[in-house]
């Protein structure tokens, strides 16, 4: 996922949308991204939150649990795809550490 450079073909937008998509079905299941303006040392900055949710419960219009959740202030990335990437390599860290505690035997 990672990457020295800030975009490989140009079009953002476009490589924001596939990375998610791959997320998505490599782990079966739905990302939600929110973005939210607040104030942060004493400037406004974006604070973004990635929500995983099982994609077999996933509706537009209904709400669902979250599995996992992480936030980051957009102000310590310079891309949009920086952001998102983060947001993707913590969520699939914690996604890891789910499935690592259910294999673990029920004695450990």
């Amino acid at each position: 996922m990672g990457s020295k450079q800030a975009l490989s073909n140009g079009n953002e937008p476009e490589e924001v949308t596939d990375l998610i998509a791959a997320f998505e079905q490599q782990n079966k299941c739905k990302i939600i991204l929110t973005c939210l303006v607040e104030l942060t040392k004493g400037y406004l900055d974006c604070r973004w939150t990635a929500e995983v949710v099982d994609s077999a419960e996933f509706r537009q219009e209904a709400e669902v649990s979250a599995l996992r959740s992480v936030s980051v202030w957009a102000g310590d990335y310079k891309t949009l795809m920086g952001v998102v990437t983060r947001l993707l390599y913590a969520l699939d860290f914690q996604l890891a550490l789910n499935e690592f505690e259910r294999t673990l035997p029920n004695n450990a």
